[in-house]
């Protein structure tokens, strides 16, 4: 018998820094990606949603209906490192595990459970559940089933701090009433085309001619009925067995729409140069590089352009996305959001300068990076970076003053 566990990280951004500051413990948190400006809310802690706010909420709005709420600025590189914490403790129970997302991991604990049935199940929910808790004082949900759709719906019926398992010959019936929208997977929109066909139950969605559903969904209509019956064979992908990336990229919803290439400019350099850190890190190179740009009226341009060689150069990258945004051009909408990506990755490989100039400008950038990893994202960085006038307000930044190393 499988059965598949999935940790849900309660309220993950706030918890995490409720940890960091015990202080702010109980209280209304909002996380923020910037507390200035156009911002939205990323994460509400449980007792900020008394006040009926919700991710994804304006900064204004969520201050509106809760003015006293706390306001915190997430940090990404401590919710990835706390999940890396995470993962390291629940390998103390199973090395199969799946990273789902920064707040959600799946488990197959087929063995742990062995012939214990569903009181088992019910056992090593409450371990997991307490060694987080206990290991690294943050709240969780865990649900075990047969599968991962089955499991991620299990972890949501009690938040937070809930257990739930349901065992194969429940499926069935949990489902049976069940409102289509309760899966993972199917949002408003899916559950009204589904309404249009008479289907508002998993039960009803479950017992639905195939061919209707193909009919209407194309090769989705099989997978839609799959899930109403509660049957799902995604196997579960352990995180050290995870493909490669096909792309790398940054983008920032900027606080304002701005109207001038030069600041666009600055933007565009400091996602170049996350990029290309990124790349590096994971021994990449790329050859296409794409840019998006997203006006003030919400209308979205892409452009990308292949480079006879693979790059990854923040500098390369940089001047091909700049040239791609001086052709989309920016008029009286503005620029509200950018974007920079590099995808037709390759792996592995050294790049060998061929000339002399080529060399000292890699040992350069080598030199930049070792120097970025030990005291932080752009401790040093090109020149251009700091003589543009607009960055990135996302970023994290030394407090001493940044070197400049001319370009």
């Amino acid at each position: 018998m499988r059965w598949i566990a999935h940790i849900d990280m309660n309220a993950y951004f706030a918890s995490v820094e409720e940890m960091v500051n015990p202080k702010i413990r109980g209280k209304p948190i909002l996380v923020t990606g910037a507390p200035e400006g156009r911002s939205v809310v990323c994460t509400a802690s449980y007792p900020a949603r008394e006040y009926g706010i919700q991710s994804g909420m304006s900064l204004k709005e969520a201050l509106r209906l809760c003015p006293h709420a706390v306001v915190v600025t997430g940090n990404p590189s401590r919710y990835t490192a706390t999940l890396s914490q995470l993962v390291k403790m629940l390998e103390g129970f199973t090395h199969l595990i799946e990273i789902a997302s920064v707040d959600e991991v799946y488990m197959n604990v087929s063995d742990i459970v062995g012939e214990g049935g569903k009181e088992r199940a019910k056992e090593l929910a409450g371990e997991l559940r307490m060694a987080v808790v206990n290991g690294l004082d943050l709240p969780c949900s865990v649900g075990i089933a047969p599968n991962k759709v089955m499991a991620k719906f299990a972890s949501g019926l009690k938040k937070p701090m809930g257990e739930t398992v349901i065992a194969h010959n429940e499926i069935e019936e949990v489902l049976e009433n069940l409102p289509v929208d309760a899966l993972p997977g199917i949002g408003t929109k899916l559950a009204i085309r589904l309404k249009g066909l008479g289907i508002t139950t998993c039960g009803e969605l479950g017992r639905a001619p195939v061919g209707l559903l193909k009919a209407r969904f194309g090769v989705v209509g099989i997978a839609l009925k799959a899930m109403g019956q509660g049957v799902a064979d995604t196997p579960l992908v352990p995180y050290y067995e995870v493909p490669e990336a096909k792309s790398v990229g940054h983008s920032v919803t900027l606080p304002e729409d701005i109207y001038d290439m030069e600041r666009v400019k600055g933007v565009v350099f400091s996602l170049s140069e996350k990029v290309g850190r990124r790349m590096r890190r994971r021994g990449y190179r790329g050859r296409r590089i794409q840019a998006v740009v997203r006006r003030g009226d919400f209308t979205s341009v892409v452009k990308h352009r292949t480079l006879k060689r693979p790059t990854d150069d923040a500098r390369e990258i940089y001047k091909t996305a700049v040239g791609l945004i001086e052709g989309i051009g920016i008029d009286e909408r503005g620029v509200r959001m950018l974007g920079v990506s590099v995808s037709l990755i390759e792996i592995g490989g050294e790049i060998l300068p061929l000339f002399e100039g080529g060399m000292r400008e890699r040992a350069l950038i080598e030199a930049l990076d070792a120097v970025n990893d030990r005291y932080g994202e752009f401790t040093v960085s090109w020149a251009r970076a700091y003589l543009s006038r607009y960055r990135l307000w996302h970023v994290p930044m030394s407090r001493r003053p940044a070197e400049l190393v001319g370009n």
